[in-house]
């Protein structure tokens, strides 16, 4: 058996499982007797993975109605057909259900219907389209292809389309496959690729900037990968050179970090958002604040190894790494040149201890006011209702967990 055989056995759901869910899903669907009520997601498109229930039911609308009448009276006629079952309410571009059937979360989406080539109203309206296309070009060899790539991409942190993880959909991987034809055939052009990275099954209808552009099939006005940031594009290519020169298990099932020691100063941030708001909104703001705390500290003169964040149930962490939090007590404050009249007078008013340098600017001495806690404080960039406290972490401390991954660097895959 080839490593990626062994890999296949471990995630490929069998017939028994299938079965069961199907069984979840026509519960959901018998609910929606009478409309246009379709299967989606990887489930209906035989991509999905062992232990996951990628399963969505569609509720397609003349396109006509409009998207108000997605958000106000399809969701109402949902809930009337699902209310004898579990469910909440969840929102993306508009709310959706979430219906619970014995364990099984099966998501029920509005959507306008609309054929190729039409323009969308809301961003589900493309998913049935999707699927069509998923299903006309791949055969079950091929799935099984994609469930490689899926659970490869998985396995190096880039999978995932959504703000918190800047990665690859799984619409994304199965284009992929069906252009290059298998997993291997995906990962021999990945090793290769220097971004701007273009992948065309079709011509697009517009101009993209993102790192890597795979214009959309059943809309060339739409960049598939657009989600896909320069970081996740380069661990991705990476990794394939990696695979490909030494295959192992480690790029689908990394060996976890369980423990690593503090070598640097570690400033934690807990954050815990106190409203519900949609997570890519929140995690829109995380970021903002991880590049905001990174470029505020440099600006300090503080010399900043690495930001990051993570989340778990409860709350949100950002990670600061320095090499050091103790610095100068005075600090330099670079100013304009001399021939820039008034930019100078500003700058003689606002600084003692003025002088010009063999540059032909004014520079100045100031003396530090903010602690590291300060600055942090005024990067972050959360505007929903929230509660964070900062902690340092003792040098020398052993740590577990998504710290002693932060702190561990080099992921599993990329050791020798």
């Amino acid at each position: 058996m080839t490593l990626e055989e062994e890999v296949l056995s471990k995630i490929k759901p069998s017939k028994e499982e299938e079965e069961k869910l199907m069984e979840k899903a026509k519960v959901v669907l018998e609910r929606f007797k009478g409309l246009d009520a379709e299967l989606e997601g990887s489930f209906r498109k035989g991509t999905w993975l062992k232990g996951s229930s990628d399963i969505d039911v569609f509720v397609l609308y003349p396109k006509s109605v409009g998207e108000k009448y997605l958000k106000e009276k399809a969701l109402k006629e949902m809930i009337e057909r699902v209310k004898d079952l579990e469910y909440k309410i969840a929102y993306a571009e508009h709310p959706y259900l979430i219906v619970t059937v014995d364990d099984v979360e099966i998501d029920v989406v509005p959507a306008l219907k609309i054929e190729s080539g039409e323009e969308v109203i809301t961003a589900s309206d493309r998913t049935p389209l999707h699927t069509r296309y998923v299903l006309s070009h791949l055969d079950e060899k091929g799935k099984d292809e994609v469930r490689l790539l899926k659970r490869f991409l998985k396995g190096i942190g880039v999978y995932g389309a959504e703000i918190k993880v800047k990665g690859f959909s799984g619409y994304v991987a199965e284009l992929l496959v069906i252009k290059y034809g298998s997993f291997r055939g995906v990962l021999e052009s990945a090793s290769k690729w220097r971004p701007p990275v273009k992948i065309e099954l079709v011509k697009p209808k517009r101009e993209f900037s993102e790192p890597l552009i795979i214009p959309d099939p059943v809309d060339p006005r739409r960049n598939t990968a657009s989600a896909v940031s320069l970081k996740s594009l380069a661990t991705f290519s990476l990794a394939s050179r990696m695979y490909l020169r030494k295959p192992s298990i480690e790029f689908f099932f990394p060996t976890r970090e369980e423990k690593a020691i503090v070598d640097a100063d570690v400033l934690l941030v807990k954050i815990e958002v106190k409203e519900k708001v949609v997570e890519d909104l929140v995690w829109g703001q995380v970021w903002k604040s991880v590049e905001r705390v990174r470029k505020y500290l440099e600006k300090e003169g503080y010399k900043v190894i690495d930001v990051t964040a993570w989340d778990d149930e409860k709350e949100i962490t950002i990670a600061v790494q320095l090499e050091s939090k103790e610095i100068g007590k005075y600090y330099l404050v670079k100013g304009p040149y001399f021939y820039l009249e008034e930019a100078v007078d500003g700058f003689i008013r606002a600084h003692d201890k003025v002088w010009v340098g063999e540059d032909g600017r004014l520079y100045a001495i100031e003396e530090r006011k903010e602690s590291v806690e300060d600055i942090v404080k005024r990067a972050i960039a959360i505007s929903y209702r929230h509660y964070a406290e900062m902690m340092w972490i003792e040098k020398g401390k052993e740590v577990s967990g998504e710290l002693a991954k932060f702190l561990a660097k080099t992921p599993s895959w990329l050791r020798e």
